[in-house]
């Protein structure tokens, strides 16, 4: 690092400069006074008593410094490539960053510049080639980064307990509830607006598509989420009150554990403590706690909705009617889902028009004959298949439900208990690593700190260490799902049983009975004789 001496310069021309963020705030509780107002007297105490000229004061107030984005560093910046300024002053190296990266940068930077460079608090001064405080501003740098990260790690620990207790952390509470007031933290229901969510999910129940979902409510004249909860807090504007429902709003209620009464906290994050990008995390990775305020929904009916996907492909008519089997068929050969089709006769007694329904494969449509082979099937072949099947299933248990409930303990545990058991050991392997990891990034700093180790090795050490932990924290999550939904074996069983005895004697089939009760289908060739059409079931499958 260059030096500078100060008798070779004739006449000092200083800046000095403050900053403030709110990683600052514990210092603040424990009654340190670190105000702009205060930094600054004291820098211009400091250039005083050194018999220098007025300063140029520069500061950035509630900001960061992982990053030197800062409007007050920047103008500084500026006017010392201009030669305005010789000599800069700060009270300590946090201030002048918390990236040990870019601040080395920086510093360097001014250095080529021939700008004299002084913190008070850690008497260095660059104009004493001698200074021991300059052999240590590689270490001051790297401990200002790790002061900030440890205390963005204990704020993320703060909110993550508190999700983890069930607190709703949000600033506003979703549309269909408020936040009580005597407690900010737990929602209650807007009773309004709760019916509106009603007919949402009674909607979907029926796999009516999104758009359609939004096209009905906007016909009805319900005004939207945001354009609600904007009245209600005061704030509407025009785009607020023109503003309507669309898929993605409906589909950010239908996804919201809070309607069946949980909370769901940790939906977004930044990606570190430098990058403050906000980005939404995926449900997977959510804090979700239970049962911690009044429900809107069933957890059975939430959890029905979660299960529909739009890929189903479902289709509405413009009189938002839904045909039974839209986005529940399959074509066994490609995989892709079957359309429905119709065709036109009259018939030679009457010269009336009749139609026939049917449904194909998507991919023959879509692509071409010589895409995929046929598959179509009628609507009315499928309904006398369909009914036939679940009457068959629902007699069955009728008949003998203790042994029929074995039969699909068996099927469950066939599909699910090798991989519990695998899951549940991967995922204890995958956390004794996390830890792992988390002791050798603590010991890397501390031998880059203490035990003269170099902080160019503590960067590339942690950087791979960050880079493992994430991975396999996406990883650990995933496991966690997986091993919570093979649990529910015993469960699934007495749903789907107790589903079953509810038709037994079915003679008609509807839209939200062929949801209720059925995944998919899949469908042969026509050509195959006899076709093969497997149903399928919600909860268990192929049974």
């Amino acid at each position: 690092m260059m030096a500078h001496k100060a008798s070779k310069v004739k006449k000092w021309c200083p800046a000095i400069y403050a900053r403030l963020s709110k990683e600052d705030l514990e210092n603040k509780k424990k009654g340190v006074s670190i105000s702009i107002e205060h930094q600054i007297d004291i820098l211009k105490g400091y250039v005083k008593d050194q018999g220098w000229q007025t300063p140029k004061v520069f500061f950035d107030d509630d900001r960061t410094g992982t990053n030197f984005n800062r409007e007050g560093f920047q103008d500084m910046y500026a006017e010392a490539k201009k030669g305005t300024i010789n000599v800069i002053i700060i009270k300590d190296t946090s201030r002048f960053g918390r990236n040990w990266v870019q601040s080395g940068v920086y510093f360097e930077s001014i250095e080529e510049m021939g700008i004299r460079f002084i913190s008070i608090q850690e008497n260095l001064d660059t104009a004493d080639p001698q200074c021991p405080a300059l052999k240590m501003l590689p270490f001051y740098f790297i401990f200002n980064e790790w002061h900030s990260q440890t205390t963005s790690e204990k704020t993320r620990t703060v909110f993550k307990k508190q999700a983890e207790q069930g607190k709703f952390l949000g600033s506003f509470a979703p549309y269909g509830f408020d936040k009580d007031p005597s407690d900010k933290y737990k929602l209650i229901v807007d009773h309004y607006a709760a019916g509106v969510v009603k007919r949402i999910f009674d909607m979907r129940l029926q796999k009516i598509s999104l758009r359609a979902i939004a096209r009905k409510l906007n016909a009805d004249g319900i005004i939207s989420s945001s354009g609600y909860n904007a009245q209600k807090r005061g704030t509407e504007n025009k785009q607020a009150r023109i503003s309507q429902w669309s898929p993605e709003t409906v589909k950010m209620v239908i996804e919201n554990p809070a309607y069946c009464g949980d909370v769901a906290n940790g939906k977004k994050t930044s990606a570190n403590y430098k990058n403050r990008k906000v980005v939404r995390k995926p449900f997977e990775e959510w804090v979700i706690v239970k049962d911690v305020h009044e429900p809107i929904v069933s957890r059975e009916v939430w959890e029905k909705c979660q299960a529909m996907r739009e890929g189903n492909r479902i289709r509405s008519t413009s009189a938002n009617y839904t045909a039974p089997f839209s986005g529940i068929l399959r074509c066994l050969d490609c995989g892709y889902h079957m359309s429905r089709t119709n065709s036109q006769y009259k018939l030679h007694s009457t010269g009336e028009k009749k139609f026939v329904y049917g449904f194909n494969c998507g991919t023959r449509l879509k692509k071409g004959l010589t895409a995929c082979v046929s598959h179509y099937i009628t609507e009315n072949a499928l309904h006398e298949l369909v009914i036939a099947d679940i009457r068959d299933k629902a007699g069955e248990i009728l008949q003998d439900e203790n042994a029929v409930r074995e039969r699909f303990y068996t099927i469950k545990a066939k599909s699910s208990g090798a991989q519990l058991n695998h899951d549940r050991k991967a995922l204890k392997k995958l956390n004794k690593r996390l830890a792992d990891l988390d002791n050798l990034i603590q010991a890397a700093f501390e031998k880059s700190v203490l035990g003269g180790g170099s902080p160019d090795m503590f960067t590339t050490l942690s950087k791979k260490y960050e880079a493992e932990k994430l991975e396999l924290s996406k990883q650990a999550q995933e496991l966690t799902s997986s091993i919570e939904n093979q649990s529910r074996t015993e469960n699934d069983v007495d749903t789907f049983i107790a589903l079953m005895k509810k038709y037994s004697d079915i003679t008609e089939l509807d839209r939200a009975t062929v949801v209720e009760l059925i995944d998919h289908i899949t469908v042969s060739a026509s050509s195959i004789n006899p076709r093969e059409i497997v149903i399928y079931y919600n909860l268990m499958g192929n049974v």
